[in-house]
């Protein structure tokens, strides 16, 4: 009775056993994909180039295969940026491509806007390889690449307040049109603390926060130690709004008699006036 027992319970389990449903295996060497490596990515607008890379996953192949890209958005070809080719290579035996290079056009221009562009993979070469990564709900068909714009809102008016130089001297600052007027010890000379200096500010193109900061021969004023001073432009300056700084090197004369005479050179200041 024991043994008809023991017989029964052991029938009982192997039918349990062969009721677990089968594990499916995926034959991989059938299966092929080609992909972006991330969905997302960005840059700064003054990064200059930037390279996408996509991935291949499946069994290795001896032949050489290319992807075709599509590319839209709201950055625009030729004025924001410009891509050489929209197909990328994959080398026989690689599983990461060759890069998808995106030359990024830094325009200069004012506002702070974003521009995007999205990237996603329009056919391949080899018909055995599918685009995208799963068997069922492809991930990684396409991509979104955003242009992160370096430019600030503001303008040049920003210098139009209390400004500090390279050794740490107090200038005021003033904004008419395009011309910064400034006053305080612009030279780092103890004995001329309200030197005047007015610099123009030039950008490099309309509505740009970069440009040159130049000025014709100036009457500085007269100093502590009764001598008329004038600075003299030794080289183009710059300047960048959304850093606040100005680079100016000038060279510093004065009148060998004092209030007369003729102009003589004394030394070169070579500054950079910030925003604290």
């Amino acid at each position: 009775m024991k043994t008809l027992k023991y017989l029964f319970i052991l029938v009982t389990a192997l039918s349990f056993v062969g009721c677990e449903e089968t594990p499916t295996l995926y034959d991989f060497e059938r299966y092929k994909f080609v992909s972006f490596i991330n969905e997302d990515d960005s840059a700064l607008e003054n990064e200059g180039v930037h390279d996408i890379f996509l991935r291949y996953d499946g069994s290795t192949l001896e032949e050489d295969f290319t992807v075709t890209l599509a590319v839209v958005g709201t950055a625009q070809e030729g004025v924001d940026y410009n891509i050489d080719s929209k197909t990328v290579l994959f080398k026989a035996g690689e599983v990461k491509s060759e890069p998808f290079t995106i030359e990024i056009i830094d325009n200069l221009l004012d506002g702070a806007e974003d521009l995007s562009l999205d990237i996603s993979i329009e056919s391949v070469s080899n018909p055995n390889i599918d685009i995208g990564v799963g068997i069922v709900n492809q991930s990684n068909k396409a991509m979104v690449f955003t242009i992160v714009d370096d430019e600030c809102p503001e303008d040049i008016e920003v210098f139009g307040t209390q400004l500090v130089n390279e050794n740490g001297n107090t200038l005021t600052g003033s904004i008419n049109g395009n011309v910064l007027s400034l006053t305080g010890n612009i030279a780092n000379y103890g004995s001329f603390p309200n030197a005047n200096l007015e610099i123009t500010l030039t950008p490099v193109a309309a509505g740009a926060k970069i440009g040159s900061a130049t000025f014709d021969d100036f009457d500085a004023g007269l100093a502590g130690d009764g001598y008329e001073y004038q600075f003299r432009l030794a080289e183009e300056g710059t300047y960048e709004v959304c850093t606040g700084k100005i680079n100016v090197k000038f060279w510093v004369y004065y009148l060998s008699g004092k209030t007369t005479g003729d102009w003589v050179y004394w030394y070169t200041v070579d500054t950079e006036i910030t925003i604290p």
